[in-house]
């Protein structure tokens, strides 16, 4: 069975009293170790599906299995420990001010039940990733836009997720940050994470030749496979 397994799901939200179907009847496959694009316009569904995946929102239809573990029907004592097993990162800022890098980093391995005594270790090791072993003492607003994604990428990856969601990481960024921490992304990836990311950053997305899936509407559109992605976008209805 393939690592993620999504089938027939659908999520809807109401605006003006109008029912929307945010994720509309969608069924995907992610094979452990892929590194898997998720493109579409604003509003498309993306941050919705991941939401999904992170068990952050119920879906109103369909089943999710990660890792042979249903999601839209997890108990609430596992909840916890499916946290551990996802790394998220999200478009808006979320680390807290009043806490150094450091501390912000220990307090999310405190929350998942990491013990005391390796979240040191952890700590060092995530933030050495994304180079920002230097910044450990440093506050959130100490930081530029770029720092903190990398801070929150570490954050993320602290407890060795097997799975690492992520949302728009690079937008707002200069082009050279951004291609940065696709780098990162990558060796994340290399070493045996699997990677979702959903992304306006095309550029980015036709050089890390990667599988792509198109979401218009809340469906998905198109699934590209691995490296196919820049071939096809000249002629793509889906642009």
């Amino acid at each position: 069975m393939p690592q993620i397994e999504i089938q027939h799901v659908k999520k809807y939200f109401t605006n003006d009293q109008k029912r929307i179907a945010a994720v509309d009847d969608v069924s995907l496959s992610i094979e452990k170790g892929e590194f898997v694009f998720i493109i579409g316009s604003s509003g498309a569904g993306k941050t919705t599906l991941l939401r999904l995946l992170a068990n952050q929102i119920p879906a109103d239809d369909g089943r999710i299995w990660v890792d042979n573990l249903e999601v839209t029907r997890l108990r609430s004592w596992h909840r916890a420990a499916y946290r551990r097993m996802i790394g998220q990162v999200w478009q808006d800022a979320s680390l807290v001010r009043k806490k150094t890098i450091r501390q912000n980093l220990e307090l999310v391995q405190r929350a998942l039940g990491v013990k005391s005594k390796v979240i040191p270790t952890h700590t060092s090791k995530a933030l050495s990733i994304v180079g920002m072993r230097a910044m450990e003492d440093r506050y959130p607003f100490e930081l530029s836009g770029g720092q903190v994604k990398m801070v929150e990428l570490a954050r993320a990856i602290v407890c060795k997720p097997p799975i690492l969601l992520v949302d728009e990481i690079t937008a707002n960024l200069d082009y050279d940050t951004g291609w940065d921490i696709m780098n990162i992304l990558n060796e994340i990836n290399r070493c045996g994470t699997t990677v979702i990311m959903a992304t306006h950053a095309k550029d980015f997305v036709n050089i890390m030749c990667r599988r792509v899936i198109t979401l218009v509407a809340g469906k998905v559109a198109g699934d590209v496979e691995k490296g196919k992605y820049g071939e096809l976008r000249a002629t793509s209805r889906f642009e």
